[in-house]
């Protein structure tokens, strides 16, 4: 396939070969879409920071010789505006109370269906993230005292910042809120930063479980 401005560009990482064939092969049949596959983190890291015109890295976090939180870590200083998705067979709520303070894009499991890694590319390559129902509620079940979600902030949010907030907590992207409320993309992103200020909070994955806890506490006054 020529590369056009147009294709979107993947790098998967996955230590099983098998597993990287089917991810790759699935995932490189999608409508302007070329997928690279590596076991090898090395290799990986090379061809990423070589080049760097990549739009979605995959990864899995249990990699031999490298640990996957700091390789997360590593791609995000290196390449701030790669998305990062995590396809991995473990839920457990240590792993999810670490990948929350981490700035990521969406969490698939391996338990589920092809359709959901599909579905989360699919969204993230749209500018939305991808965080599963099961995720999110197991992640309010593990944050520490010291968390955003340990209680919601007792302030009243303005009515725009409300309705972003609102979309927000449904998984909408950006282009989808600024379609619903009539507004820009632009107004729609400068309402989700003062969010992340007010909640203090630095990605993503945080401000989706502060909004959820912020709007089930509002219903409970």
């Amino acid at each position: 396939m020529p590369l056009t401005d147009d294709v979107y560009r993947i790098l998967a990482l996955d230590d099983h070969p098998v597993v990287l064939e089917g991810l790759t092969h699935l995932l490189s049949s999608l409508p302007d879409t070329t997928c690279q596959g590596f076991t090898n983190i090395g290799t990986l890291t090379d061809t990423l920071y070589s080049n760097g015109e990549y739009d979605l890295l995959i990864l899995d976090l249990e990699l031999p010789n490298a640990d996957g939180f700091e390789v997360i870590k590593d791609v995000r200083k290196r390449l701030g505006q790669i998305a990062i998705l995590i396809y991995t067979m473990h839920e457990e709520p240590w792993l999810l109370a670490k990948l929350a303070r981490l700035d990521i894009q969406g969490v698939v499991s391996k338990n589920r269906p092809t359709s959901d890694l599909v579905d989360a590319v699919n969204t993230i390559r749209q500018g939305g993230t991808s965080f599963s129902e099961a995720f999110l509620e197991q992640l309010k079940q593990v944050q520490t005292k010291n968390d955003v979600l340990k209680s919601s902030p007792p302030f009243t949010l303005p009515e725009g910042e409300m309705k972003v907030l609102q979309c927000l907590s449904k998984g909408m992207n950006t282009k989808e809120i600024a379609e619903a409320l009539y507004l820009s993309e632009n107004t729609v992103g400068t309402y989700r930063h003062r969010l992340m200020v007010r909640f203090g909070v630095h990605n993503v994955v945080q401000l989706l479980a502060a909004a959820r806890k912020y709007l089930e506490d509002r219903q409970t006054i």
